[in-house]
């Protein structure tokens, strides 16, 4: 595993090689992943890439919500879609309100209108 290209030829290869066995298994494909990381780790395989933020927000995590999203069963989303409206809406509302107390009372943070209002 000398080059990044090499080092991404073997994540791939590994990544089907899971997807095949996890389909064959009926078994989540997230779950054969976490199963090949920890594999990969007893083997003393390492990688030479630094996790972050951004490589797990822009690389990792899209296809895993595509797949998923693209395998649910209609009947599930239909009997799931109350709660999950409920939590895309009043859920981050709420979210957001709790934030916004906490920042301004527990943190004593004026707001940004304040620091506009100057110029």
């Amino acid at each position: 595993m000398t080059s990044d290209l090499s080092q991404i030829g073997f994540l791939l290869f590994v990544s089907a090689l899971v997807a095949m066995l996890t389909r064959r298994w009926a078994m989540p494909y997230t779950v054969g992943l976490v199963l090949a990381g920890m594999g990969l780790y007893f083997l003393h395989i390492s990688i030479k890439w630094q996790l972050s933020k951004e490589l797990i927000f822009s690389v990792f995590l899209p296809p895993l919500v595509f797949e998923a999203a693209l395998f649910i069963g209609w009947r599930e989303f239909k009997k799931d879609l109350p709660v999950v409206l409920l939590l895309a809406t009043v859920g981050v509302i709420v979210a957001a309100a709790v934030t916004a107390a906490g920042m301004r009372y527990a943190l004593a943070w004026t707001g940004a209108a304040r620091s506009y209002s100057a110029c």
